[in-house]
């Protein structure tokens, strides 16, 4: 007589669906029940119908989101869109948060193995991947809220929705040094240039560089998040640095930036001008109201999936979308009646 798989969580004692997450691997299982679900496998010579588990999954309409950096509220928002958009069209959404060090086209490749997603949205992370690797995605697949390499664009074989991260943070530097500020710092998270934290600062040095002034001094914060930013502008503080100027790439370690100077007994803007960057609600609730760039993220969540699904349902070919950004003065920088010399 055949085992199936209700035999064996009646033999075991446990649920089917305990027998289920046992043979995916899948959710926390406490060793004593795994143990006995395993020998009870062993002793009823239960194997199990792969071909039947894989038909189901390739029957249901789904979409995997590999998303690093998954505490930065601005995806968070994203995110919102994102399943309300993937509902509307009849799609399930698989959330699969990595951490910052993890490689997203890696996670990507092993979450289409495993759950036969029709369709990836990578949000957060790198842009640019040895082609060896993308090849491995068999499913189309949509960078969101990450630019392509700039020399690559037209002839990439996969899809992006993004701002031009670049030229909008190179507008900061400029803006920056026309305000009158030398001595200026910036704040990132990830140095390598294929990344959008990296990119960020790379333009706003040459900005810099371009606008004739020194470079800003570069603070590196441990993640995205309020309490990264903090920690990094207190031991920026410390070091006695007299700044006029910083910016962030992202808003929440501007506003966690901002803690440490109030802390720190020093005025924004009036002693240290701080901008963001992404336009996070909070940004406007903070005191000072936070100068920020602002993405339409609402508007690139939403692009980013019809893309998807248009790719998914119409084959339709690669494209990349570009949407313009806004800088947001905000009451966080102003400008120095006197410039200040090196």
């Amino acid at each position: 007589m055949e085992v199936n798989m209700k035999d064996i969580a009646r033999h075991a004692g446990v649920s089917v669906s305990t027998v289920s997450r046992v043979l995916n691997g899948q959710g926390y299982i406490r060793q004593e029940t795994r143990e006995k679900v395993l020998r009870a496998i062993e002793k009823y010579h239960y194997i199990p119908n792969n071909s039947a588990r894989n038909l189901k999954r390739e029957a249901v309409k789904a979409v995997g989101i590999v998303v690093k950096g998954f505490s930065n509220p601005f995806f968070v928002r994203m995110l919102d869109v994102v399943q309300r958009v993937l509902e509307e069209k009849g799609y399930l959404m698989y959330l699969h948060p990595i951490d910052p060090l993890e490689d997203e086209v890696e996670e990507a490749v092993s979450l289409v193995k495993e759950k036969k997603p029709m369709g990836i949205l990578f949000l957060g992370g790198n842009f640019e991947h040895g082609r060896e690797k993308l090849d491995l995605l068999s499913v189309p697949y949509v960078m969101l809220a990450m630019m392509m390499n700039r020399d690559r664009v037209e002839d990439s074989r996969y899809s992006s929705v993004s701002i031009d991260d670049y030229r909008e943070t190179y507008e900061v530097g400029r803006r920056v040094w026309r305000a009158g500020h030398r001595r200026v710092a910036v704040m990132g998270f990830h140095e390598r240039e294929t990344s959008v934290s990296g990119l960020r600062v790379s333009a706003f040095q040459q900005a810099l560089w371009d606008c004739g002034s020194a470079e800003g001094r570069i603070i590196k914060a441990d993640s995205f998040s309020m309490e990264a930013g903090y920690s990094a502008a207190k031991k920026l503080l410390r070091q006695e640095e007299h700044i006029t100027c910083l910016f962030c790439i992202a808003d929440v370690l501007a506003l966690g930036a901002m803690r440490a100077i109030h802390e720190a007994g020093l005025r924004v803007p009036e002693d240290i001008a701080v901008i963001g960057f992404d336009g996070i609600e909070a940004g406007r609730f903070s005191v000072p109201s936070l100068a920020t760039v602002r993405q339409p993220g609402e508007a690139m969540a939403e692009s980013g999936v019809g893309v998807l699904i248009g790719c998914i349902e119409q084959g339709r070919q690669s494209s990349h979308l570009v949407f313009p950004a806004e800088f947001f003065e905000g009451e966080s920088f102003v400008k120095l009646e006197e410039p200040l010399v090196l």
